[in-house]
């Protein structure tokens, strides 16, 4: 129950970090072109055939090869339907996910059993956190040269999330000790 209890706590300060970079500090970390060139891209991406990620150019004839070689390159991540901006089911969603990422937290850190200290279970989240933030958020700039600023800001964002949550975690596993040893 404690584990459970733990992991809401977890998952409602990673929602809340979430809201406030991903929401209040949108524009720190994403780039956006005039309103009339946002327009006309949504329309000419109409001509994708469905919801996908897309590489544009791509494809292994020499006129793609040297499309891409040329340049502009986009990966684009394309929803065919839309959907609202502010969809409050974005955000059940996320708490959802947080919710499951503290529990798998918790259940590394329980796998840890009494062979860590308190230190060493703060350098596993924080390690582990380091780990997601750079394997994931910085794939894109290094593998498909991709936006840098965008790529720090939200490995950053995602460390300090992650961390967070898992300091939560480590210190239920830290009073779970206390409580055990009355």
């Amino acid at each position: 129950m404690r584990l459970v209890i733990f992991s809401l706590a977890a998952a409602i300060a990673m929602w809340v970090l979430g809201f406030i970079f991903y929401g209040l500090l949108f524009d720190v970390g994403w780039a956006t072109a005039p309103e009339a060139t946002q327009l006309a891209i949504q329309a000419a991406l109409k001509a994708l055939p469905h919801s996908g990620t897309y590489v544009v150019p791509m494809g292994g004839t020499p006129a793609m090869v040297q499309a891409y070689a040329a340049g502009p390159v986009a990966q684009i991540s394309y929803n065919a339907g839309g959907y609202p901006m502010a969809d409050p089911l974005v955000f059940v969603g996320g708490f959802v996910q947080f919710f499951v990422v503290a529990l798998m937290i918790g259940w590394l850190l329980r796998g840890l059993g009494d062979r860590v200290d308190v230190i060493g279970r703060v350098r596993v989240v924080l390690g582990m956190a380091a780990v997601a933030a750079v394997y994931i958020d910085l794939a894109d700039p290094i593998w498909m040269r991709g936006d840098w600023r965008h790529a720090l800001f939200t490995a950053g964002v995602d460390f300090i999330i992650l961390g967070i949550g898992g300091l939560i975690m480590a210190r239920w596993f830290v009073l779970r000790r206390v409580s055990s040893i009355r």
